[in-house]
Parts: structure tokens; C-alpha cells; sequence
């Protein structure tokens, strides 16, 4: 959503989360039905937590805002999220024609180093101008084809120059929540496909790569159910690539009466079928980027009651490093919907307990937050990073299991572990002829990858078995392969036929 964007009208995934899941040995994800338990941490969750993140609205006093939000909700937030569009500063000189560095100054000038957060900044291509690097003015959105024909060329250079100048980490979020008509940039208002946005986004990252940035890392951010559901408009249809995305992020609020159907809306039924899915098809960190919920009745349904909820069910994911609340209006306007947990609007960067009579929310969100799972620092991204994708079931995997070899020849096996807690040691077994090197023996939590390398010399035609044993504090398990050596191995093409 933010302050430009919305979420569908219609949440096609939410018609999903019908069940509560529940963490078993191996992440099983397996149905309690709808009791209210909470869901015990992941490994990835116990070993590197979840960073605590906030979306405030930036004021003249940003830095003392994030301070004196620190102090209210007893932590400072790992990760703050803002939104700016490419508009940069005419009357700027200089790489601040491009990037504004007033609130990035506010907060090293407020917060000592060690209490500085990322910075996340929601780039919305939106209000370019001829002054700061676009080939014109654009009242609006700027057109996804004028940005890949290089129009704005320049100002994107020129963005990137002033980020690696800039001694912050940063999480750039461009243009979000693309997979919903409510965004300026969704192809489908120019009759477009996917393939349009994929190819953009890949023109902006080459920029960043070409001028040598360092201290940006990359967050495709679609909205949890696409608008139109349509299968063209598929959230998948819009994935960059590995090659470009750091980070996975989503967009999914509980708006109940402030929008049709007024449907009152949990975490699970916002986040679970695609926080599994897309933990499934790519092995990206995921990050909430943006969650939020109004309040209900207050007894039946209750925003405090929400909020304690969502925070104790996020550990249960295993590649989810990031939860970052929306401390704001919808779209920054006060007659919309109320997602705040404290004020955030105050120019003098007060920040106050929300609701004033009650202080509930604000209560609910310290309660959550304190549980020692979140923390004040974002794991590096090499930590962050699962090696490989997660569809639930065993954590320990081996891949091939079947191995075809000719007397003299070579495989490799690879074994990929995910969610254990304690240091594990892989030891090969291997049959006599059959011999074995195991590139990486040692696995540190919550996850690993090694590979085996197999040889055959002079091997006996046969079939031969051979495992990974898997050991550590209370943890032992045995991955077996089989191997077939045989006397010659055909390469064998088979041409496709058309009926």
C-alpha cells in the first residue's frame, strides 16, 4: 500500500487461511485448526531472530521521531522504512540533486553508530523531472517504457552515485505491490505484460551494478494476492530473477470495515500461503514490508489482540528475517484507515501511546516486540540468505539419490540442511570401489550446504549404496544414495513430438 499504492479490493489468498499451522521436527507445516496456539521459532528464526522494523513517516526531527519511538516500544527498530519518489532536489547541487540526504543526516546526527538502523527506502518511480536527470517532466507515474528506453537515465546514475557515497546499508524497494491495478506502475494499465516490469527492473539493478554499489541490497516487493487474479498477473510472472533480487518482501494489512468486503483478517490468512510459496520457489530472505492492522469492536476483534498474534506466529517462518509495521494512515490521510501503534506525525518528532485512553495498541506492539526473537540488528545478507528452497517436510535433503556411472567417471551429490539448531557434522559412507570427497563436513545453524563429490575407478559393473550421516547434540540421521555402475553411459537425445 504506502502512501501512493493500495492493496486489492479482494484478497484472493485470504480465502486460504482457514487453518492454523503449526512448526513440527522439519517444519511439517501440519493443520491445528483454528485454537489460537502460537507457533514456537524456526531454526532460522532462533539462530539469526527476526529484525524489528517500522515504516515511520518521515518529519523535520526524523532522527529524534526514531528515538523517542525507541524509548516508547522499549527497542530500537533494526530496519525504517520511508517512501520517496524520483523527483530529487533542482535546487541541490552536487549527487543532492538525485538523493536529499536531510533525513538520512537527521539520524546520524541524533543516533549514535552502533543504534543507526538500515535504511529501507521504498523507490516509487513517480514525479521525475528534466532538472534532476529525466528526459522530461512527469506530472505522475513515469511510464515502464520511458524508463527501460533510458529517459531517465541520469537521475537513476545519479541516485546510485549519491547511495554509495553514503556510509548506511540500504534496502531499495522498487516500485512495489506491482502485481495489483491500484499501482501507478502495473502493466496492465498500458496493455502490457510482466515481462515489461521484469525487464525494467533489470535495467535499473544494471545501473547500481555498472556504477560499483556496494551498500544497496535489492527488495522485490509484491503484494500478497494479485488484482486482477488472473493467471497472467501472477505474482511469480513479475520475479526479476536470482541474479538481481536480494530480498523478498510483501504487502498484506487486515483493513476490515475501512474496506469491502470488511472482512476481519488474520495473519494466516494474509501470510501463510505465500509465505510458503514463496519460500518454495526462491531462496530469498522475506520480509513484511508492510503490515498493519485497524481496529475492530475490541473484544471480538481486537487490534491489540492482532497484533500480539501476527508477532508470535512470524517466528514460525523459516526465510522470513524482516516484520516492519506500518506506523501510519493509509495513504498518510487521517480519515482513512488506522494502522498506527503510536502517533508518528508530530513535526517535533514526539511520538505518544496510542489509543490515547488506553495506550492498548502501543501496549500490545512493546508486549510483542520484546520477545527476545526480534532484534535490533539486520543479519548480514550472506547470513540471511537460505542455500536453497524450502517446501516444507524433511530439512535435510540429497540430491541426486540415483546415480548412473560408468566404471571411471564422476558425480556430484548435494546435501542441503534447513532450520537445525546445533552444530552438525556430515560424514560420508561409502562403498569399497565407490570413494567419496565431501566438500564442507562442518555445518553451523540454522543452514547449510555441501556437496560430495563421487569417483568411480576401474569400478566393477553394479549397484552400490552409499549415505551422508548427519550428527550432532541430540540429532542423528542417515541420507542414503544408490549408485549403478555400468559398463558404458549413453547420452541420449529425444526430440520432442507434436501430436
Amino acid at each position: 500500500m504506502g502512501i501512493r499504492s493500495v492493496l486489492p479490493r479482494m484478497g484472493v489468498l485470504g480465502l486460504l487461511g482457514i487453518s492454523i499451522y503449526t512448526w513440527r521436527a522439519g517444519w511439517a507445516w501440519e493443520g491445528l485448526g483454528l485454537d489460537g496456539s502460537t507457533l514456537p521459532p524456526s531454526g532460522p528464526a532462533q539462530v539469526l531472530g527476526l529484525a524489528h522494523a517500522i515504516h515511520l513517516r518521515p518529519t523535520l526531527n526524523y532522527g529524534q521521531e526514531i528515538l523517542n519511538f525507541s524509548n516508547l516500544v522499549g527497542k530500537r527498530p533494526a530496519v525504517v522504512m520511508y517512501f520517496m519518489d524520483w523527483q530529487g532536489n533542482p535546487n541541490a547541487s552536487g549527487l543532492e540533486r538525485y538523493f536529499d540526504p536531510y533525513l538520512l543526516n537527521t539520524i546520524s546526527n541524533t543516533l549514535p553508530v552502533s543504534a543507526r538502523p538500515a535504511v529501507m527506502l521504498t523507490w516509487q518511480p513517480l514525479h521525475g523531472r528534466q532538472a534532476t536527470g529525466c528526459a522530461q517532466d512527469y506530472l505522475g507515474a513515469i511510464p515502464l517504457p520511458d524508463i527501460l528506453n533510458g529517459k531517465c537515465d541520469p537521475y537513476i546514475r545519479g541516485f546510485a552515485q549519491a547511495l554509495k557515497a553514503r556510509p548506511e546499508r540500504f534496502l531499495i524497494r522498487f516500485a512495489h505491490e506491482m502485481n495489483i491495478s491500484d499501482s501507478p506502475w502495473w502493466v496492465g494499465h498500458i496493455g502490457a505484460d510482466p515481462s515489461l516490469y521484469v525487464a525494467v527492473w533489470r535495467h535499473v539493478h544494471r545501473i547500481f551494478e555498472e556504477e560499483g554499489v556496494s551498500n544497496v541490497e535489492w527488495v522485490w516487493s509484491p503484494n500478497y494476492a494479485s488484482n486482477p487474479p488472473d493467471s497472467w498477473n501472477d505474482l511469480h510472472a513479475y520475479y526479476p530473477g536470482d541474479d538481481v533480487v536480494d530480498w523478498i518482501g510483501l504487502s498484506g494489512y487486515n483493513w476490515y470495515t475501512t474496506r469491502p468486503p470488511g472482512i476481519w483478517r488474520t495473519f494466516p490468512e494474509l501470510y501463510d500461503a505465500v509465505l510458503k510459496d514463496l519460500a518454495c520457489s526462491y531462496p530469498k530472505p522475506q520480509i513484511i514490508a508492510e503490515i498493519g492492522s485497524v481496529e475492530g469492536d475490541g473484544v471480538t476483534f481486537s487490534k491489540a489482540a492482532w497484533i500480539r498474534d501476527a508477532y508470535s506466529r512470524a517466528p514460525s517462518y523459516p526465510f522470513l528475517r524482516v516484520i516492519q509495521w506500518f506506523n501510519d494512515y493509509a495513504y498518510a490521510d487521517p480519515n482513512s484507515a488506522d494502522f498506527r501503534v503510536t502517533t508518528s506525525t508530530a513535526q517535533d518528532g514526539s511520538v505518544q501511546p496510542l489509543p490515547p485512553s488506553s495506550g492498548a495498541w502501543t501496549s500490545a506492539y512493546r508486549d510483542a516486540i520484546g520477545d527476545p526473537v526480534y532484534t535490533t540488528t539486520l543479519p548480514a545478507l550472506s547470513a540471511a540468505t537460505p542455500p536453497g528452497r524450502f517446501c516444507g517436510g524433511d530439512p535435510f535433503t540429497l540430491a541426486p539419490n540415483f546415480l548412473l556411472l560408468p566404471p571411471t567417471g564422476r558425480a556430484v551429490v548435494s546435501i542441503t540442511g534447513i532450520g537445525y539448531t546445533v552444530p552438525l557434522t556430515l560424514t560420508p559412507m561409502l562403498s569399497p570401489g565407490i570413494s567419496g570427497t565431501l566438500q564442507g563436513e562442518l555445518w553451523n545453524p540454522p543452514w547449510a550446504a555441501s556437496s560430495l563429490r563421487i569417483q568411480t575407478a576401474n569400478t566393477p559393473s553394479g549397484l552400490y549404496t552409499g549415505s551422508v550421516r548427519i550428527q550432532g547434540p541430540g540429532l542423528s540421521r542417515t541420507l542414503p544414495f544408490t549408485i549403478e555402475v555400468v559398463d558404458r553411459v549413453y547420452s541420449i537425445w529425444i526430440p520432442m513430438v507434436r501430436r
